[in-house]
């Protein structure tokens, strides 16, 4: 594969400006600034020597594809290749649902907005697995709003008094997604506070890897901020995880322990306990006295069930994604719309 200063050599010769945002075992992902264009564009470099050509085409036909109803991606503008690596230039998400939720005036949206987005967000995933791919990195970084613009909505709140908040307009997204040639064998696939357990364990990931993701980010819509402490610094990361994966979503199963102690040995002890609490960062340790389960957070219980069927610590006791809005809590509303 190109190395970084090739490949920024290689772009800024189109008058381009190259950051690298991420980079994989078979793939770079750059933002670039185009001066001709007066845009950002996000590009995705893919080895040849790695991934098989075939696979790449498979990719690109389908990104090209017109999509219909909710179930809408990044827009690939152009590709190329050289002898080494394929090239995807794609739009540059504007406003991401992480930029709308880190907004204290607008976190947490309005319930129907909760409920839009979900549907639109289920709806693009499942058409992925539909068509034998995987997402492995949803999170609201990879949710665009396609438009941001904010309105002022009067609502009535439990304290019987009229207060004015701010929520968008139209609460139409688009998931960015960039294809996943090059992403599917990568070890350091996904965000640290979205990751699925078996993505920390290193097993084989699968459709319900993205579906816990899913969760994650349901969970933050409805409670504003994250499900899980970030501890992508700690030391002892995959010992982390499990803190807080059993910290906020319950035991670990039996088969699960036994299933993760051939991996990583040591990481229970004989009564299939969590050991090294305190190998963890003090600042870790200190979240910790934070944390809330489900139940203890929110308070409609609808939510509850489809949240804690998405974030099953077990792949296989996770909701088949199709199924989860036909759960109590998408349903009692009636039709969604985006406003």
């Amino acid at each position: 594969m190109t190395d970084p200063d090739e490949t920024l050599f290689l772009i800024a010769s189109k008058d381009c400006i190259v950051e690298l945002l991420r980079s994989g075992e078979a793939f770079q992902l750059v933002r670039v600034v185009d001066f001709i264009e007066n845009a950002f564009k996000t590009v995705k470099i893919v080895s040849r020597s790695v991934v098989d050509d075939s696979i790449i085409l498979d990719n690109i036909k389908w990104l090209r594809r017109k999509r219909k109803n909710y179930a809408r991606y990044s827009n690939l503008v152009a590709d190329f290749n050289t002898s080494y690596d394929w090239y995807m230039v794609f739009e540059c998400s504007r406003v991401t649902l992480k930029d709308i939720l880190a907004r204290d005036d607008m976190s947490p949206l309005p319930a129907r907005h909760v409920r839009a987005i979900m549907h639109q967000l289920v709806d693009a995933v499942v058409s992925l697995h539909r068509r034998s791919m995987m997402h492995l990195d949803v999170c609201p970084a990879t949710i665009e709003i396609v438009d941001p613009t904010t309105v002022k909505e009067r609502v009535y709140t439990d304290q019987r008094r009229f207060v004015e908040r701010i929520i968008l307009r139209c609460a139409q997204i688009r998931l960015v997604f960039y294809g996943d040639a090059g992403v599917r064998t990568d070890r350091a696939a996904g965000t640290d506070q979205y990751r699925a357990p078996e993505l920390v364990f290193g097993w084989t990931s699968k459709t319900r890897t993205d579906t816990f993701s899913v969760g994650c980010v349901f969970s933050e819509l409805l409670t504003g901020h994250p499900m899980f402490p970030s501890c992508s610094q700690e030391d002892s990361y995959v010992l982390a995880k499990a803190h807080l994966f059993e910290a906020v979503l319950g035991d670990f199963p039996p088969d699960i322990v036994y299933r993760v102690s051939l991996t990583h040995n040591g990481l229970f002890d004989s009564s299939d306990e969590l050991k090294g609490f305190y190998d963890l960062s003090l600042g870790l340790r200190e979240s910790f006295k934070d944390l809330k389960t489900a139940e203890e957070e929110i308070e409609d219980d609808d939510a509850v069930d489809a949240l804690r069927s998405l974030t099953m610590i077990a792949p296989a006791d996770r909701v088949h994604l199709p199924d989860l809005l036909s759960f109590t809590y998408f349903t009692r509303f009636g039709a969604e719309d985006y406003t």
